[in-house]
């Protein structure tokens, strides 16, 4: 979308990465602002824009890649608890309203808040229809990136 040509350099998980980064062997990645916003505060990463659609409060001088000119761009990470197919609707929305109770909290609120997490309660309707929908945006991009399985 930016136009530009970006060497992805694999790695197993976030955390080798971030180690790159920070020791200069990898010049940039994407990766959580909720483990990466401590470093751009201190100085020891400088922030480019954040990929959601909204600007977070934990670095709220950060624009978001749309307002940085890349219209359009939106990639966010979130996190979902499942079960294993077949586990019966009573279970799962008895899991759902709990999980749910927890994050609507003041104080899971303000621990989130103080991470740059933004918590997104749904229930099995909204979630299976939110997940159609990333699944969705992700195979549009990979077609149109022309991606390969390495």
């Amino acid at each position: 979308m930016a136009g530009v040509d970006i060497l992805h350099v694999p790695y197993k998980g976030s955390s080798g990465a971030r180690t790159d980064v920070l020791g200069g062997q990898v010049d940039m990645m994407f990766d959580a602002v909720t483990t990466m916003s401590d470093f751009a505060h201190s100085g020891k990463v400088r922030a480019l824009a954040t990929t959601g659609k909204t600007r977070f409060t934990v670095l709220p001088e950060l624009p978001t890649a749309s307002e940085a000119g890349v219209n359009g761009y939106e990639a966010t990470i979130w996190l979902a608890l499942m079960a294993p197919k077949g586990t019966p609707h009573e279970i799962v929305a008895k899991l759902n309203a709990e999980v749910g109770k927890i994050i609507s909290r003041p104080d899971t609120k303000q621990t989130f808040a103080k991470q740059g997490a933004v918590p997104m309660v749904m229930n099995q309707t909204e979630f299976a229809a939110f997940l159609k929908a990333d699944i969705a945006k992700w195979e549009t991009m990979v077609k149109a990136s022309d991606m390969k399985a390495e």
